[in-house]
């Protein structure tokens, strides 16, 4: 038992040193080869950068894949086909933005501040669209002077995706939400697509920041439901679509408890 812990403890660093080395370094290697000629020359520079971190972390999956056999993915196709929304998300890994960015090729997100001082990091962040903002603050002043680009952003066929509660659930319950969410959605009169993620805090467990390559995994990426709010009618409410929103996501947790 000693030596098999041991084992795959080896196991889980040497992969994790591998996958985040491709994450950190391939930023670097991109960097020179794609990003800085994208940012140079291309008319879109934000939905050039936003492709090539889609195709990035799309390699990125791809290797987890092959690192880790152990775990499987499934994506819904209608996950895949979403386009010009607000995508809502539930938030339990560091792994779930970089996995909506896997899967859609155009994407903005709100990202924490701190990140946009990370060098280079936050050089990437800033020039292809993603908005600063602290979790209390999601209509903060930076995002205000982002919601017009927004909404050409989702006119054009890109998708803003939002974690509500602001950061990672560590047990899986939901967190708070915050309502500035779906005040963008009005701002922009966008659709919101309510997607749920499964298992991504088991493939990298919280308070380890090691992947676990032993145990047998399925993530899952669904769409529970999609609203379209009356967003212009007298009875529109904020506070009555975060509430729906949230009456969904419950169930959809709801159901996964009674499955096992």
């Amino acid at each position: 038992m000693f030596f098999s812990r041991c084992f795959w403890l080896a196991i889980d660093f040497f992969i994790t040193i591998l996958l985040w080395g491709y994450f950190l370094f391939g930023y670097l290697f991109l960097l020179l080869l794609f990003y800085i000629p994208a940012y140079i020359f291309s008319e879109n520079r934000a939905g050039a950068l936003q492709n090539l971190n889609h195709v990035h972390l799309k390699i990125f999956f791809a290797w987890t894949r092959l690192l880790i056999p152990r775990t499987k993915f499934a994506i819904q196709k209608e996950v895949r086909e979403i386009h010009s929304s607000v995508v809502v998300c539930n938030h339990i890994s560091y792994l779930d933005p970089i996995l909506l960015i896997s899967i859609f090729q155009r994407q903005r997100t709100i990202v924490k501040n701190t990140f946009f001082q990370v060098p280079i990091f936050g050089w990437f962040l800033r020039n292809s669209g993603y908005v600063p903002s602290a979790p209390s603050e999601m209509m903060g002043p930076a995002m205000i002077n982002n919601l017009e680009s927004i909404k050409e952003h989702l006119a054009a066929g890109g998708n803003l995706f939002v974690f509500p509660e602001g950061t990672r659930s560590r047990d899986g319950k939901l967190a708070p939400f915050n309502k500035g969410v779906f005040s963008i959605a009005r701002y922009c009169n966008a659709p919101l697509k309510l997607i749920y993620i499964k298992n991504t805090n088991k493939l990298f467990r919280p308070g380890l920041f090691l992947f676990n390559a032993r145990d047998f995994i399925k993530i899952q990426v669904e769409l529970i439901s999609f609203l379209e709010p009356d967003y212009k009618g007298n009875n529109f409410s904020i506070s009555a679509v975060a509430d729906e929103t949230r009456r969904l996501y419950e169930a959809r947790i709801a159901a996964d408890e009674n499955e096992t």
